[in-house]
């Protein structure tokens, strides 16, 4: 243990010396959750709308007064004829068009069903879907404001069964509350895995690794001794992210954090598995880098992170179980927003921490065969 705790030492003296690593470490991580947690958005705000008032009546501008009410619409410009439509779109000078027909206001009082015409620009189909659910909510809300004899007869009111919607765990819809449990995974990810394959090639290009394995000590205590002062660091860079995406964002952390901590340990293993594995592979650390950024694109990439997994096809969920970061990405958004307690988390806790084990006792394997 003097051995081990010797070379402990030495690892954080070093680390202490190396200003720009302590900046990866810490303030990196920062400014990336600060910003990406602003990108990394599925709220759709500010649709470029026209308006194509052909009734110019109370009711049409009570419709385009609602519309201009909320920020997931912006009114960019009033017209007559729908026929420019098109061309506004091509230009990219609107993405929909709301098309209010004649004797609107007429066939609404009368109890008739005015056939309102919505028009999408469908090259970006995400926000085309979600800005269709957008105006729905609003025509909904239009309807229910306006006097019963009106409304009541109206299709645009929709099926005689009302439907009454709630949302549970994140009833505001928030798309941070959704993001940034996601980031801090991320995060947790790349750069620990980055810093321990890095520091490894670092010590092999300089020749001090083949010095420390030339000496007495064996090799399990060498790797704990290079290991434990990054999964310290990693760890309270995990606390540091938590912390600054409660703060910064307002997110909510439902679950328990000892929980959180607890599991995220268990993930740790995993990516200071991988950074020895490609510390096996590089030679130096630019071919560290590299490949430690392949491995951490396709473990984003397929972690659910962007694309919702059950949204993939067939082969591409199969191989989302190889991932790692598929199981402690759900772990931390359940703990995260729904408070899920461990019972209902081994189903991605246990094939994670046996990931996170074969991963490192692989990595410890190939690092000991590579050098030995």
């Amino acid at each position: 243990m003097r051995t081990i705790g010797h070379l402990i030492r030495k690892e954080f003296r070093q680390i202490r010396r190396d200003r720009p690593m302590l900046g990866i470490i810490f303030v990196v991580p920062l400014v990336q959750l600060l910003i990406l947690a602003n990108v990394f958005t599925t709220e759709t705000k500010h649709v470029k709308l026209l308006m194509v008032d052909m009734d110019r009546s109370r009711a049409s501008r009570e419709l385009l007064r609602v519309f201009s009410n909320t920020d997931r619409f912006d009114i960019v410009g009033h017209l007559d004829d729908p026929t420019p439509v098109r061309e506004e779109m091509q230009a990219w000078r609107a993405q929909a068009a709301l098309v209010i027909p004649p004797h609107f206001e007429r066939d609404l009082l009368r109890g008739q069903a005015p056939q309102l015409q919505l028009v999408l620009d469908g090259v970006d189909g995400n926000t085309a879907g979600v800005a269709l659910g957008y105006a729905e909510g609003i025509f909904r809300h239009f309807l229910e404001a306006l006097p019963a004899p009106a409304a009541a007869q109206t299709d645009l009111r929709g099926a005689p069964i009302r439907l009454e919607e709630r949302m549970f765990y994140n009833p505001n819809l928030s798309s941070q509350q959704y993001m940034v449990p996601g980031l801090v995974v991320a995060l947790l990810t790349i750069i620990p895995m980055l810093l321990t394959a890095m520091s490894f090639a670092r010590e092999r290009e300089l020749g001090t690794l083949e010095q420390l394995l030339v000496t007495p000590i064996r090799k399990h205590e060498l790797l704990l001794g290079k290991l434990v002062p990054y999964l310290v660091l990693s760890y309270i860079e995990l606390s540091f992210v938590t912390t600054a995406a409660v703060l910064a964002f307002r997110i909510h952390v439902e679950g328990s954090l000892v929980l959180l901590a607890g599991l995220g340990l268990v993930y740790l293993f995993t990516t200071l598995g991988l950074g020895i594995f490609v510390s096996t592979i590089a030679e130096s650390q630019q071919q560290a880098m590299f490949v430690a950024y392949f491995f951490a694109v396709f473990m984003l990439l397929m972690s659910g992170f962007f694309i919702p997994i059950p949204n993939m096809p067939e082969l591409l969920k199969k191989l989302t179980y190889l991932d790692p970061m598929r199981y402690f990405m759900a772990i931390v958004r359940d703990i995260f927003q729904k408070g899920s307690p461990l019972r209902y988390l081994l189903r991605d806790a246990i094939p994670m921490a046996a990931f996170g084990l074969a991963i490192f006792g692989f990595s410890v394997a190939k690092f000991r065969k590579q050098i030995g």
